[in-house]
């Protein structure tokens, strides 16, 4: 008997990359501007890495786009694929935008907070043994750019994951699984439903 292999063949309906490449910065702009909002109506800064205000801003943006490209499509039909290539898009692009907020913030109109934020992140780490002390030493060290680069790439790792549940919310096709026999070279496309756990259960049942 030939030998199976399958793989998902997912269609792309519309043009992600220009989307992420516009929400994504539309929605880093967003978590720039609830920053310094917070910043100047509020004692404690919102823009602190230890903050997660401007990644639920970051985690509205990515769901409520998604659901706005969706929306934008013919009939509405988008794949998981696509939808996690633009989530991800999102992601990279809003976190470099907010990073770079985060630069000219601690560089340009708050430079003070550079103390601020050692002092605080030294007053949660122990200072017990000789490794402590060398890491508490790194971080009294640390820079405006360290610190825009560490809240960057702490948005970026959570978008991975916020991405990834609004891409299983607000898919509406699966892609069909691509069937090639590997003795007659023949191509075909099954319907997804066909296979993974729904099948099973079905196969299950007929038995």
């Amino acid at each position: 008997m030939a030998t199976i292999f399958r793989r998902y063949k997912s269609t792309i309906y519309g043009k992600y990359r220009r989307a992420y490449l516009l929400y994504g910065l539309a929605t880093g702009v967003a978590m720039g501007l609830i920053s310094l909002i917070f910043n100047v109506a509020s004692d404690v800064p919102l823009n602190n890495p230890d903050n997660y205000v401007t990644n639920i801003v970051m985690a509205i943006g990515i769901f409520g786009f998604s659901y706005y490209y969706r929306k934008q499509l013919p009939e509405q039909k988008v794949t998981l694929k696509e939808l996690m290539l633009l989530g991800l898009g999102m992601g990279v692009v809003s976190s470099i935008a907010f990073g770079i907020w985060e630069l000219f913030d601690l560089k340009v109109l708050s430079p003070d907070m550079v103390t601020y934020y050692n002092n605080e992140r030294i007053a949660t780490m122990p200072s017990e043994t000789p490794d402590d002390l060398l890491k508490i030493a790194l971080v009294k060290g640390y820079s405006a750019y360290d610190w825009a680069i560490i809240s960057g790439f702490r948005s970026m790792v959570l978008s991975i994951l916020i991405m990834f549940f609004a891409a299983l919310a607000l898919r509406t096709e699966k892609a069909p699984v691509q069937i090639k026999n590997r003795e007659t070279g023949e191509i075909t496309l099954e319907p997804a439903e066909n296979f993974g756990i729904e099948s099973w259960s079905k196969k299950l049942k007929k038995q």
